[in-house]
This record gives structure tokens, C-alpha cells and sequence, in this order.
């Protein structure tokens, strides 16, 4: 990587615990902000959440053999 990021202000996704860059060279905004991107915000959140939910529910079958900081990241 470059480090063109490494000083960029960021924020915590709230459905999947990633950081994400605020702002990024050639890369719109509002990609950065998923829900700026869906007409209705409050169905970006509820699809969120619900992809959030398929998501543990389905690491589950993994749980077992990963490190707890594995598990930890995981969606909340």
C-alpha cells in the first residue's frame, strides 16, 4: 500500500465494526457513506442489520476453530 490513507480521517461502520476512510482519492464520497447511496435510509439500515445477522448466523458453523479475535470482529 502506498500510505495515501494513513492520515485520513475515518469512521467505524456501525453494522460491521469496519473503518472506513471519509474521503479517498478518485473514489466518490458517497461510496464511502453506503447509505447515502440508497433513496430510503432507514431500509439501508434494515438491510444492513439483516446482512449483518446472515452473517454471524452463518460464521457460526466456523466459531469453532477460529481465534477469539476472529470471532470478536464480527459483525455486530
Amino acid at each position: 500500500m502506498s500510505g495515501k490513507l494513513d492520515d485520513v480521517p475515518t469512521y467505524q461502520d456501525p453494522f460491521f465494526g469496519l473503518t472506513v476512510p471519509t474521503t479517498c482519492p478518485m473514489v466518490p464520497d458517497a461510496i464511502l457513506y453506503p447509505q447515502k447511496t440508497w433513496a430510503d435510509p432507514q431500509a439501508y439500515e434494515t438491510t444492513a442489520r439483516d446482512l449483518a445477522g446472515r452473517f454471524r448466523e452463518n460464521f457460526t458453523k466456523y466459531a469453532a476453530n477460529v481465534e477469539p479475535e476472529v470471532l470478536a470482529a464480527e459483525p455486530k
